[in-house]
């Protein structure tokens, strides 16, 4: 889309030339008095001015645009404006700048300064949008992560307060992608440890070895590769808070550890003996069943209740979809100052389709869309979103299941046989969409660690080839 120059000058012939040097990368408006500069102004979006300073009813008088740019850099400081001048009046220019023009050319014309004049101010102009739009953005991640008024929101908000300026152990279940260590975060800067260290560590990421001299360090010879000293984030963190995301993924001798550090306050590092005391307020995140992991015997059960102290639940988008047209706005923001876009809005169209759809990956998902959106937008308003995928077609109360049963001929099929048949289809959607690599399409249902195992048994069991070390 062309920006919009704006041409106010009292000479047909001056602004003819203007307009056919201009047409090819931008939109000319034409103003020959004020009042119809102030009719082009007040009816569409300008994105600089091209003010003669000689204009009527006294175009001797360059008081007179003098006055206008004043009204201008007053009522409309964020449009540019390049002033016109003749050849004799450079003091007039520099007044003119000073009084805020971005810059100006003089008469008779010189295509090539006129045109290379007009882009070194517009570019000006958009770097400085974009700067402003940058640091909104950054204002609005800082400020406002926990966006949304719905009553989840504010019940979640409410919670935060209450349980921030207690020293309690915080389990934080939900979803993946609702925003547990936003949250996490929210409890630290609320909390009397906010001027000490937040440290957060996913434990779902990482090797034994590697979790274990990450939290409590190591000493130098540990292990092969350990050169010197390092520091853990316990000892890091201390007098602030840590924050372990995915907690069941711990392996069991780490989960020993740790459970003898919350309990004593004390620890040792790798390949070393000596006894370290660390102050540090515990706060876990899970989107996994604990209790079931503690009933399999994958999680130590007084681990636990250590850790499960105080609950804090965060919603799925789907439970507060009426914060997304909010969301979706302050998103869109922040992703077109990351690509160096100006965009306006998202179409109604849009937002009703993303109001539609269940989001299986919550607000990180949205995230995902919005910025693919931005990447490929073409105009200033996102028209259009790339395909939507996700285990849940659409959000209501029509589970997945249901939806399937409803598109089956009335030939009297069996419930447990559509069961079957939808459960077979599940796994080879979730197959064909991570590149048939079962780890991958297990972990996109939601099997957690567990996710290869339960894949091979269903590849197995609905007769599903897939390559084994897949």
């Amino acid at each position: 889309m062309k920006r919009t120059v704006l041409v106010v000058d009292d000479n047909d012939i001056n602004r003819l030339n203007l307009k056919l040097l201009l047409k090819d990368d931008y939109s000319v408006l034409e103003a020959g008095d004020l009042d119809a500069a102030d009719a082009a102004l007040s009816g569409n979006r300008v994105d600089l001015v091209v003010l003669d300073l000689a204009l009527p009813p006294e175009p001797d008088n360059p008081e007179i645009g003098m006055a206008y740019l004043a009204k201008l850099r007053s009522e409309s400081p964020d449009t540019p404006v390049v002033v016109i001048t003749g050849h004799d009046e450079r003091a007039l220019a520099v007044r003119a700048q000073a009084m805020g023009a971005q810059d100006f050319f003089g008469k008779p014309f010189d295509p090539d300064e006129v045109k290379s004049t007009i882009d070194r101010s517009m570019e000006a102009h958009w770097q400085f949008m974009r700067e402003q739009e940058m640091q909104r953005a950054l204002e609005t991640r800082v400020n406002s992560d926990l966006l949304g008024e719905s009553a989840a929101m504010q019940a979640l908000r409410a919670v935060i307060a209450q349980v921030a300026v207690a020293p309690s152990t915080v389990l934080i279940r939900g979803e993946t992608g609702t925003g547990k260590e936003l949250v996490a975060r929210k409890l630290h800067e609320a909390s009397p440890r906010k001027g000490h260290p937040f440290v957060a560590i996913n434990c779902a990421a990482m090797s034994e070895l590697l979790l274990e001299s990450e939290l409590f360090g190591y000493e130098k010879g540990a292990f092969a590769g350990a050169g010197k000293r390092k520091l853990g984030w316990f000892e890091r963190a201390s007098g602030g808070t840590l924050f372990l995301d995915e907690v069941a993924g711990l392996p069991l001798p780490v989960q020993a550890k740790l459970l003898r550090a919350l309990e004593s306050g004390e620890f040792s590092r790798l390949g070393g003996e000596a006894i370290i005391r660390s102050d540090v307020r515990l706060i876990c995140s899970t989107r996994e069943d604990l209790e079931q992991r503690v009933a399999e015997g994958d999680f130590r059960d007084d681990l636990y209740y250590r850790i499960h102290v105080v609950e804090v639940e965060v919603p799925p988008l789907r439970d507060h979809i009426e914060d997304l047209p909010l969301l979706a706005d302050a998103i869109l923001l922040r992703k077109a100052a990351m690509c160096g876009k100006r965009m306006e809005m998202l179409a109604d169209a849009v937002l009703e389709q993303l109001e539609r759809y269940s989001w299986p990956g919550n607000v990180r998902e949205l995230e995902n869309v919005i910025e693919r959106s931005v990447v490929l937008a073409t105009t200033s308003v996102v028209d259009a979103i790339p395909s939507l995928s996700g285990p849940q077609p659409v959000c209501g109360d029509v589970d997945p299941l249901t939806l399937w049963l409803q598109q089956l001929p009335d030939s009297g099929i069996r419930a447990e046989k559509a069961v079957a048949e939808f459960e077979r289809q599940l796994v080879e959607e979730a197959l064909s969409r991570n590149q048939h690599i079962k780890a991958r399409a297990g972990r996109w249902l939601g099997f957690g660690d567990r996710a290869k195992d339960k894949m091979r048994y269903l590849c197995d069991k609905y007769d599903i080839e897939v390559a084994d070390n897949s």
